[in-house]
């Protein structure tokens, strides 16, 4: 092959254009590969958010039942302190009256 033959197989629009779409065939799979790849890598990470939300939801599930428990005991305990300040007025009550009722029986 000679330089002459060589400059026109370099000079020809055809060469170019088969080289264009060489170049543009490799730039397009590997713009492909990456964006499969990138997919791919976005679909695992959602999948672990999920699981990670799910767990968190759990956790969250399992605390607001403990709290749920903790309000219903203090409500509880709650009712019984009422009961026993209720029971403890009607003996003062009580108290009062008899001191109250022996003051004037003794002021008489």
């Amino acid at each position: 092959m000679d330089v002459a033959t060589a400059g026109q197989i370099a000079t020809s629009q055809a060469v170019w254009a088969i080289v264009a779409l060489l170049l543009g065939g490799a730039f397009f799979k590997k713009l492909y590969s990456d964006s499969s790849s990138r997919e791919n890598r976005l679909i695992e990470q959602e999948q672990q958010y999920r699981e990670e939300s799910k767990e968190r939801e759990k956790q969250l599930m399992q605390h607001l039942t403990r709290s749920n428990e903790s309000h219903e005991r203090t409500a509880a305990a709650m009712e019984g302190m009422n009961k026993s300040l209720t029971s403890l007025e009607g003996r003062m009550d009580r108290m009062e009256k008899r001191t109250y009722k022996k003051t004037e029986k003794d002021d008489e």
